[in-house]
């Protein structure tokens, strides 16, 4: 099974083409150019490295949130067009869950970390020792105190002695954390920080087998708050 898998809900745009389980090409980037300029760009060049026309793509995966509203929107504008387009079927794919997948098979509690921006992040906690991603605790958008607060919380209830923090949440507040955290906390390597296209089309892969794909006319992406726009909407500044 042909899986394309596409990722703009951060500042990372990536692409990856994985034929069941086997990584055919992934691309990656998190340098300056707008996902509007990259995605596509980067779709066309790993399905003609590969050989491959989107034709004989069976299905796709993509990225549906939380995340960068504007990123979120390119992306899935992008793969419900591909899927209109050749008929084939969307498994949507949570950005943290993706996230997580990056440390498959760790004992320690996966908490990514996505910044939310208004001093907030968006947070996932994960037992990743399974093929696939557990879900702790349903995910938040919060104040870096109270993910510290949670995130010490979930880890003595689970019987973990380590937190892994990974996503591009943890940067604005590193200090922050490590000071809250402590000795338990550990920080990947940079190649598993970051949501891969990889992850994603592997967890898009489980989904497909499965048969749990999205209505492609209903998918919208998973916010978890207001967006900026609707917020000040709802105090009247608008």
């Amino acid at each position: 099974m042909l899986i394309l898998a596409i990722d703009s809900a951060t500042s990372v745009a990536g692409v990856a083409l994985l034929n069941g389980e086997k990584l055919l090409k992934e691309e990656f980037s998190n340098y300056k150019k707008t996902h509007s300029e990259t995605l596509m760009v980067m779709v066309d060049r790993v399905l003609k490295e590969c050989e491959c026309t989107i034709q004989q793509v069976d299905a796709f995966a993509v990225t549906i949130g939380p995340g960068s509203f504007t990123g979120l929107r390119i992306g899935l504008a992008a793969v419900k067009g591909l899927s209109l387009a050749t008929g084939k079927p969307v498994a949507g794919v949570s950005t943290l869950d993706t996230l997580a997948h990056n440390l498959c098979g760790s004992d320690a509690l996966i908490c990514p970390l996505l910044d939310a921006r208004r001093q907030e992040v968006y947070c996932g906690f994960y037992d990743v020792t399974g093929a696939i991603p557990y879900k702790l605790h349903e995910n938040l958008a919060c104040s870096p105190a109270e993910f510290a607060v949670k995130a010490r919380d979930v880890a003595v209830k689970k019987g973990k002695d380590r937190i892994i923090l990974l996503g591009d949440g943890y940067y604005p507040y590193a200090e922050f954390f490590q000071q809250e955290l402590g000795n338990c906390l550990q920080i990947p390597p940079p190649h598993l920080m970051l949501p891969r296209a990889a992850a994603l089309g592997s967890l898009g892969l489980k989904k497909a087998q499965q048969g749990e794909f999205e209505d492609i006319l209903s998918l919208r992406p998973v916010y978890i708050r207001l967006s900026e726009a609707e917020y000040r909407l709802g105090r009247g500044e608008l």
